[in-house]
């Protein structure tokens, strides 16, 4: 039988964020994050928007109009990035560049951004994901406690 918290979530954590552990074993760090929240999906939805409004507007007569569910996959994923670094993230800890100076969460967002760091923005939209999920089966636990 299937359990409802597989399929909801902690709305106060996803509101308020939650600290996320995400990478590889061994190679780890945490990123504090929003779930998706109202404010995530309506500027995602306008920044996708707004890239179709662009991309019409310079396109020839032979050439097939985009609309905002259907971008380019180049575009989907700066969408996605901008929407996750203004609405999501709060904090990267525990991850340092090669100098060994701590990457900020200004560095991450713009590195996100970049297509050949589509890992990080991956990472990001998992720890999104998962907000409020382990705090909702924890609390489910405690209750049987």
């Amino acid at each position: 039988m299937a359990k409802l918290s597989t399929f909801t979530r902690n709305s106060a954590a996803v509101s308020e964020g939650s600290p996320i552990v995400v990478g590889p074993e061994g190679n780890t760090f945490t990123l504090v994050t929003r779930g998706y929240t109202n404010d995530y999906a309506d500027r995602l939805w306008e920044l996708r928007r707004s890239a179709a409004i662009r991309l019409n507007s310079n396109i020839s007569p032979n050439q097939t109009p985009v609309s905002p569910d259907f971008l380019p996959p180049s575009e989907e994923d700066a969408c996605v990035a901008q929407a996750i670094a203004e609405k999501c993230l709060l904090d990267v800890r525990d991850l340092t560049n090669p100098d060994g100076s701590p990457v900020t969460l200004a560095d991450y967002c713009g590195l996100m951004k970049d297509r050949a760091n589509r890992p990080l923005l991956a990472l990001a939209m998992q720890a999104a994901g998962a907000v409020g999920r382990a705090t909702k089966d924890q609390l489910e636990a405690a209750e049987k406690n």
